[in-house]
């Protein structure tokens, strides 16, 4: 089992430089969630409003419920990584230029960006303007580096009423495949291209910051999981890489 791992392993590292998977990665609610306006007081502050970029218990009778009781042995979630910036699509202080959205980084998805670059190359493709699409990137890639292409709506308008065509970004589409959680966006391609992601929202960052082990694993199964799909999308023997999204949706 080891030596087959370790096959595939190398026959992805191949691929990656003969043949290599084109993975185009959206911004909003599939790697990360804005939130504006800021929370008041702190990242914790609840119920959080949806920036919405991409369109818009019963008490126990138990003094002492499960889920406090695994509390008290369970670590300390690890912070959710965010920054404020000017998001000019929404109403903002031209004079201080004070920030008026919060953006979280998913769970996982850093090391999932990162992982996909060793067998794969990763693009950006959003429908979000170029100025906050650049907000992001100095935060995740501030030397521009990670990512081979960037497009946004700026560049693209076509891209909020048509969808996203990979075309724009590589000319195989055999070897392309956009994750994104807005389906309407794989249309271009006839749905065959795209995979869709479990949004990642205001509920899931206000669970995560209130401490739920459950939601931050949930956030980075669904960021493994992409991890696993485009690895496998790189190795099938097909060469298809919409056999593999086929497969998926089955």
């Amino acid at each position: 089992a080891l030596g087959g791992a370790s096959g595939l392993t190398g026959f992805a590292a191949y691929k990656s430089q003969t043949d290599p998977v084109h993975v185009f990665w959206d911004l909003d609610h599939t790697i990360l969630c804005s939130i504006s306006p800021i929370p008041t007081n702190n990242s914790n502050d609840s119920p959080l409003s949806d920036l919405n970029h991409s369109d818009n218990h019963a008490q126990s009778k138990c003094p002492v419920s499960p889920s406090n009781l695994a509390a008290k042995f369970l670590p300390k979630l690890p912070d959710l990584r965010h920054f404020d910036q000017v998001d000019d699509d929404f109403p903002y202080d031209a004079g201080t230029l004070a920030p008026n959205t919060r953006t979280y980084f998913r769970p996982g998805a850093q090391m999932a960006l990162k992982l996909c670059s060793y067998f794969a190359i990763p693009h950006v493709y959003t429908a979000a303007q170029e100025s906050y699409t650049n907000n992001i990137l100095d935060e995740l890639d501030p030397d521009r580096s990670l990512f081979a292409k960037v497009i946004h709506r700026d560049d693209f308008p076509q891209i909020v009423r048509e969808g996203k065509d990979l075309r724009v970004g590589a000319d195989n589409m055999q070897r392309a495949i956009l994750f994104d959680d807005k389906i309407k966006n794989f249309e271009p391609q006839n749905f065959e291209n795209g995979i869709a992601v479990v949004p990642f929202t205001s509920d899931g960052v206000e669970k995560c910051n209130n401490g739920s082990w459950t939601a931050y694993l949930q956030e980075i199964k669904e960021m493994s999981r992409l991890v696993g799909i485009a690895f496998w999308s790189t190795t099938h023997f097909s060469g298809d890489v919409r056999k593999v999204v086929g497969w998926v949706r089955s």
